[in-house]
């Protein structure tokens, strides 16, 4: 990778962190209608670093829209906003966040940032001209001499982290807030030669504070890309101490009549480094690699004949350690669901603004982990489910009163861990689906046969999963026409995951979700058919069982089915849908599995279940995805413990 490729990777990564957290700030100032100084230095902050990091990328419109941004934010800190103006502020900045991001986007795809933002630079101009002609709301007291200390903070930054001029404004800032006084060495972090300097000599911040130390220190150790920095109280008369700090310094400390300690120095070195996703994907892997080939080795038929009692234990202490490596690979890779929960705060805002609704989103168990892998495929369907609960599960104020429930309505979404998976939920308080029009409308469209009674409930809701399947007469922004749904399961499929639906009319609409923690390992079921081994996700079995020939049947249309306490469900023979030489062809010398879908339950015939395992998954051959080789029921394959090749079942797309 060359250095500008580099440069750019960290570029986008830095400043994709960045918009997320100016959303979030902004979202929960709008809340709380107005955001407080904390808040307001913190967008200061970031639109400052975003700025100086476009800039020496030379990405200009980038760089214009964050100034004016800063520009506007550098006049409210001085210049407080009357509280009606405080609306249009978050649209501006909001608006300002989606362009920046929407251009950011552009540059990891790999093309270029070409958009232009004139109209909306113009209208923060606007409003910062304004703003300029307010009286300050409330002027800041001099109170330098009221026996605040003196603290030198010494900082170096990681070896290739790049653009530390820009850093370190964005650590000067952040201490501002807790600060009277901030002088830098070098003292001009804006000029060419700053970044230089910082590299050869680090960055020196002498800080002129009444604040207990803790909290700089706890605002540096929070600061990215720092590798170590060091904090000291120095005397008021020392010479290490800028001259127009130590003045002031000296005369405080001769009003007061007490004397200066000195603290030790501390060196505090960071606990956080970043990692390219790619090499934990390749480390992921390597490790893959290494518990099959721990597998051959301690499970060779030569070497078991020998019985030897040394190599034994040797080889349980050695599967003890790569399992411990194992886990920990995984949980190096586990990320928490909140960034992309925290996202939909401003989906609900949006769309409720929108279609004129007051809609609230609680959020329960963010701190819940998943595979980063799996997090990014999660924001999509995740984000359409949210919509449509704002879009046309909530009803209308007026409609909500009439019925007794609050004007505000309720989206929740909730993550929790089960076991070796994660369930997802979003919920709603509000109108439910309607049934009837639902199996209305897949009769119309072929769907089904049945008659209205003989459809259960969680059978209905799955039609609103099919392609172009919509009772919604009204086409939106947001929702009705047609789409949607069936995006959303596909993407969950993509995962290993399945996806269920149940409703109450005039109660409200939940959606669950439930997916594996990882998707480079899954715990399975082995089952054998002929002379090839396949394995099953254990998530997707209900059960299995010897089937009764009294309890099969045929529907007709001539498909196999069998009834199994009064439920009748279809019989899926895997040797036929493969294509596979079986030994038994009748139902009673095999193996039923009830398998689980999202959309439909149903049983697999199998000769043969060998046992559980766990399984790292590796893909089918490219050549094998490109002709398709009657293997759409196959999601991967693993390789076994004796070396052998094991395909693992797609339980979501094996057709017959």
């Amino acid at each position: 990778m060359s250095e500008q490729d580099s440069m750019l990777e960290v570029y986008i990564y830095e400043n994709q962190q960045l918009l997320e957290t100016l959303e979030s700030v902004m979202l929960k100032g709008e809340k709380d209608h107005a955001l407080d100084d904390e808040q307001i230095n913190e967008v200061f902050r970031i639109m400052h670093t975003i700025k100086g990091s476009s800039s020496m990328m030379n990405f200009e419109e980038l760089a214009k829209l964050s100034h004016a941004v800063e520009d506007l934010f550098s006049q409210i800190r001085d210049k407080r906003p009357r509280s009606s103006d405080w609306d249009n502020i978050f649209d501006i900045v909001l608006t300002a966040n989606d362009c920046l991001k929407g251009e950011i986007e552009k540059l990891q795809k790999g093309q270029s940032a070409d958009a232009e933002f004139s109209t909306l630079i113009d209208k923060i101009h606007v409003y910062l001209f304004q703003l300029t002609k307010r009286k300050t709301v409330s002027e800041a007291e001099d109170d330098f001499d009221s026996g605040a200390m003196v603290y030198k903070i010494k900082v170096s930054f990681e070896e290739g982290c790049m653009m530390e001029s820009t850093r370190a404004f964005g650590l000067v800032t952040a201490l501002a807030p807790h600060a009277e006084l901030i002088q830098t060495e070098p003292a001009n972090l804006d000029a060419d030669s700053a970044s230089e300097e910082i590299v050869r000599s680090g960055l020196v911040i002498f800080v002129k504070t009444a604040e207990d130390p803790e909290v700089l220190r706890e605002v540096v150790g929070e600061t990215m890309f720092i590798e170590e920095f060091s904090l000291i109280q120095i005397e008021a008369d020392s010479l290490d101490v800028p001259e127009a700090m130590r003045l002031k310094k000296a005369a405080a400390a001769a009003k007061s009549g007490e004397p200066v300690a000195a603290a030790a120095e501390g060196a505090v070195k960071q606990n956080f480094i970043s990692v390219n996703v790619s090499k934990l994907d390749k480390l992921m892997d390597l490790v893959g690699e290494l518990v099959t080939t721990e597998s051959m080795v301690t499970k060779n038929p030569e070497i078991t004949k020998l019985q030897i009692e040394g190599f034994d234990r040797s080889s349980q202490e050695l599967r003890k350690l790569i399992n411990e490596l194992q886990d920990t690979v995984m949980s190096i890779r586990m990320v928490p669901v909140s960034t992309t929960f925290h996202k939909m705060h401003r989906i609900v805002r949006d769309v409720s603004k929108k279609v004129g609704k007051d809609v609230e989103l609680e959020i329960i168990g963010e701190e819940t982990e998943v595979d980063k892998n799996i997090i990014e495929l999660l924001s999509d369907p995740l984000m359409h489910l949210i919509r449509n609960s704002v879009d046309h599960g909530i009803e209308m104020p007026d409609v909500r009163r009439k019925k007794g429930k609050g004007q505000t309505g309720h989206v929740t979404l909730e993550a929790r861990n089960t076991g070796g998976d994660v369930i997802l939920i979003v919920s709603d308080d509000g109108d439910g689906l309607n049934r009837s029009a639902i199996i209305k409308k897949a009769i119309e469209q072929g769907l089904t046969s049945k008659s209205e009674s003989e459809i259960s409930d969680k059978e209905a809701f799955s039609f609103v999963m099919l392609p172009g399947f919509s009772t919604n007469t009204e086409v939106t922004e947001y929702s009705g026409r047609g789409v949607g749904m069936d995006v959303v399961k596909r993407n969950i499929d993509k995962v290993g995951g399945t996806i269920s639906i149940e409703s109450e009319q005039g109660v409200g609409t939940s959606t669950t979700i439930r997916i594996p923690l990882t998707l480079a390992i899954i715990e399975g079921m082995k089952l054998r058919v002929g002379n090839l081994v396949f394995i099953v996700p254990l998530l997707s079995i209900q059960e299995s069982f010897k089937p009764n020939i009294k309890d099969v049947f045929l529907d007709p249309n001539g498909k196999e089915m069998i009834m199994i306490r009064n439920q009748s469900y279809s019989v899926m023979r895997l040797h036929n849908i493969l294509d596979i030489e079986s030994e038994f062809k009748e139902l009673s010398d095999g193996i039923l599995i009830m398998i689980n879908t999202e959309s439909d339950t149903y049983c697999l015939f199998v000769d043969e279940l060998i046992g559980e395992q766990q399984a790292v998954i590796k893909p089918l051959p490219p050549y094998i995805k490109k002709h398709n080789h009657g293997l759409s029921g196959i999601g991967g394959c693993a390789v076994l413990g004796d070396g052998s090749i094991c395909l693992i079942i797609d339980i979501n797309n094996l057709v017959i």
